[in-house]
């Protein structure tokens, strides 16, 4: 009887990560790498204990950079009409591993208005996400609650969420996600995005560069536009977020 089929009923996890990729894939995403300088924040953040972490880092970077870029702030919005939507502040979407039922699984949660948060206030949000209790999680235990409905039912609720409204959009997927899944020395070659932006990053170097991808929805943002967004997000991690590191007490 080896020669017959093997179905395999699909976890909770895997069900979420299949409606992400079927949403995902309507956007029209491209993708770029670059490197960030951050010899003079890594050398910051060693002086300050407990180690504030990368992700809390350029969380609060890339959020300060929406100051000149309110791109990381927009949404495209395709009813009742095409038109971008943008939202009062920054709101990250972050990509976290835990394990659950037995099994890694893939959960994400939001982080609102990180640019009016200090560097510990965002490492502590990020603690709870990735050391309390799953079901304790509001972003992970609604995630969960709605892919045990039925198909029809969950796709009408993404489909809301996802393109009727772009504060409902902005406050329950986030206006740019970040993922730090790079850093174990993987390159992502493609990628698909519910937000209009989404950014990952590997380890530092020893030389002080951090690989650093970017994936963008081109009808939110020009890719010529990728290039200087990034600049700029150097020049905030090398001012705003080392003076930050160097004046917390």
């Amino acid at each position: 009887m080896n020669w017959l089929p093997r179905y395999i009923r699909l976890s909770l996890s895997r069900l979420w990560m299949r409606d992400l990729v079927h949403f995902g894939s309507k956007a029209r995403v491209v993708g770029g790498a670059t490197s960030l300088r951050v010899s003079d924040v890594a050398m910051a953040r060693r002086s300050r204990q407990p180690l504030i972490s990368w992700n809390a880092i350029l969380i609060k970077a890339i959020a300060l950079t929406s100051q000149k870029w309110p791109q990381l702030k927009r949404a495209y919005i395709p009813f009742p009409w095409p038109h971008l939507y943008e939202h009062p502040h920054c709101v990250v979407s972050l990509v976290l591993e835990r394990e659950w039922r037995g099994e890694h699984s893939v959960f994400f949660d939001q982080i609102h208005a990180p640019e009016h948060k200090s560097l510990r206030e965002i490492d502590y949000e990020l603690s709870g996400m990735k050391r309390s209790k799953v079901e304790s999680v509001g972003g992970f235990r609604r995630l969960i609650r709605i892919t045990r409905y039925p198909l029809p039912l969950r796709r009408m609720i993404w489909r809301i969420a996802l393109y009727g409204s772009g504060r409902m959009k902005s406050r329950y997927f986030g206006t740019f996600s970040l993922n730090s899944l790079a850093s174990r020395h993987l390159r992502t070659t493609q990628s698909t995005t519910l937000v209009s932006i989404s950014f990952e990053y590997s380890a530092t170097k020893l030389d002080g560069q951090m690989p650093f991808q970017i994936f963008f929805d081109h009808r939110v943002i020009d890719g010529v536009a990728g290039h200087r967004l990034c600049a700029d997000l150097q020049s905030v991690l090398n001012h705003d977020i080392v003076a930050e590191l160097n004046n917390a007490t």
